[in-house]
């Protein structure tokens, strides 16, 4: 049953203001746990998780502001789960950040805290909505207040998080799967499968792997699974089962199915999408470089402006990680300009593309990519006049062209200039034009010249300071990884990695808040 917390009021002889010595007292209000308190603890509206609980049966919950509280002091403090418990009951700092007043006042068992964590993930997966998410909006919008930042300036990244997951061969995992499976199933139902598909499970299977080749394994075990499938397909106790939808995952995945049976795929036609691990359903594989990676991709925004004393996330998404930058842009754009309007966001130049422009225009953004994906070219078009969807209006060095047109099939513009024009033309050896027999000839695409301008433009002195700010945002990913656990996830599954991420975010953002109010109170200190 859901219950808010209410604070206790009274004055009693354990508190902490009462028996600790003045300069303790005032270390706690003006370090981290005061600040922790006031700007986070204080500001958390537990209403967004009474859909959780019952209205009005069952013992009454755990104060939800409490254990969320300390849910972020763990990602921000990168503690298992014993070690916040053990600082929760005797660690004065943490007692004075989460509103407590004396030792004792609250006692809580890791059970209470598994329970908060299954019922918000169930809540997710049910509603589609994330409680965490509307926190995190409400607790930045204070932080950005009170340390005064600019948020028209803001930068983009994303970065690999691996999964809590083995790596698992193909074999390995159509094995695992199965004994997933039979692991499952009641002693009559096992007796549906033939031994010798249960020989799979055996120790001598590791000889049979010795003895024969990969391929032949492979299809060996698919065709077994196979059968297996087709056995329980109708049973409606076993085929509604998540074991059930694994092997049946595994079996589509990892095979295609030939004239006369199935036939293992080969190693480069297994999607990235594919299952990697039973215990993570959600992690994906993707090869970044020399590197594989197994998991999701954490993308954030950060404020960027120079003017800012210290700089703030604002947005953070987490998705598997076959997920594309320009698709985290298009994504999340909105919504970052609902709770902190960005004029000017940059980007690396995987984010760049032409969904991203229409995201951009749409939100009247300007995205600035610190390059762009692809060569240079050796000619520029990007001052050529054009007349929109019709035609070419002069060249660089104003000559009109003697004819011109548009061919909208192929959104290219074309056209024909004199000979005699272009002959002694000083900017002759950087113009894209072409020598025909008659003429001089010009032909390029509209995405072609809108990437050209955007090259020239970037290349102006007004645009080298705000690119050169994109690289600081690899300092907060490395933060991130080395201070808070970000390299990988200690939980599986993607909703509890989005809860997860967070969490670590809204830690981060309280370190760069203390900061703030640090300069302010000391202004001969800058970043």
């Amino acid at each position: 049953m859901f219950k808010p917390y209410e604070e206790d009021e009274s004055v009693a002889f354990g508190d902490f203001d009462v028996n600790l010595p003045k300069s303790i007292v005032e270390e706690l209000d003006q370090g981290w746990p005061g600040k922790f308190k006031t700007h986070i603890f204080d500001n958390i509206d537990e209403y967004k998780f009474a859909d959780m609980y019952s209205e009005d049966e069952g013992r009454p919950c755990f104060p939800v502001k409490v254990i969320t509280s300390l849910e972020v002091l763990k990602h921000l403090l990168d503690l298992s789960d014993k070690e916040l418990l053990a600082s929760f009951h005797c660690d004065i700092r943490f007692m004075k950040a989460v509103g407590l007043k004396r030792a004792g006042q609250l006692t809580l068992g890791m059970r209470t805290i598994y329970d908060f964590r299954e019922n918000l993930v169930d809540y997710m997966a049910e509603t589609g909505e994330n409680p965490l998410d509307e926190i995190f909006n409400e607790l930045l919008a204070e932080f950005l207040e009170v340390a005064e930042l600019d948020t028209d300036i803001q930068r983009m990244d994303s970065t690999m998080v691996k999964a809590n997951i083995k790596h698992l061969s193909r074999i390995q995992l159509m094995r695992k799967v199965f004994e997933n499976f039979v692991r499952e199933l009641s002693k009559s139902q096992k007796n549906k499968i033939h031994k010798n598909i249960l020989q799979i499970l055996d120790d001598s299977f590791s000889e049979y792997l010795n003895n024969h080749e990969k391929e032949d394994i492979l299809n060996n075990l698919l065709g077994k699974l196979n059968s297996v499938k087709q056995i329980f397909k109708n049973d409606d106790s076993i085929n509604d089962t998540r074991v059930y939808h694994h092997l049946c995952r595994v079996v589509e995945e990892q095979s295609v199915e030939t004239s006369s049976q199935l036939k293992a795929k080969d190693d480069a036609e297994i999607e990235s999408s594919s299952l990697q691990n039973p215990n993570d359903e959600d992690a994906t594989f993707r090869k970044k470089g020399l590197k594989s990676h197994q998991g999701y991709s954490c993308n954030i925004s950060e404020t960027a402006s120079p003017d800012n004393p210290v700089q703030m996330i604002t947005d953070v998404s987490v998705e598997p990680n076959i997920n594309s930058d320009v698709d985290f842009l298009n994504d999340r754009l909105e919504e970052i300009n609902i709770k902190a309007p960005v004029d000017k966001l940059v980007v690396d130049g995987a984010y760049y593309g032409s969904d991203s422009v229409k995201s951009s225009l749409k939100t009247e953004t300007e995205i600035i990519p610190t390059e762009l994906t692809g060569r240079n070219p050796k000619y520029s078009t990007a001052n050529f006049t054009l007349s929109d969807k019709q035609g070419i209006i002069s060249c660089p060095m104003g000559q009109k062209p003697e004819r011109d047109k548009y061919l909208e099939s192929s959104d290219t513009y074309a056209a024909w200039f004199d000979k005699e024009t272009c002959k002694d033309c000083e900017f002759r050896s950087k113009c894209p034009v072409s020598e025909q027999k008659k003429s001089m000839t010009v032909r390029f695409t509209q995405k072609r010249h809108d990437r050209d301008k955007l090259r020239a433009k970037l290349a102006g002195e007004e645009y080298q300071e705000i690119k050169n700010s994109r690289a600081a945002v690899e300092g907060t990913f490395s933060a991130l990884k080395r201070a808070q656990g970000l390299d990988k996830f200690k939980v599986t599954g993607l909703l509890k990695a989005k809860c997860s991420s967070v969490y670590k975010m809204i830690g981060y953002n309280l370190k760069q808040l203390v900061r703030a109010l640090k300069m302010k109170s000391k202004p001969g200190i800058c970043t």
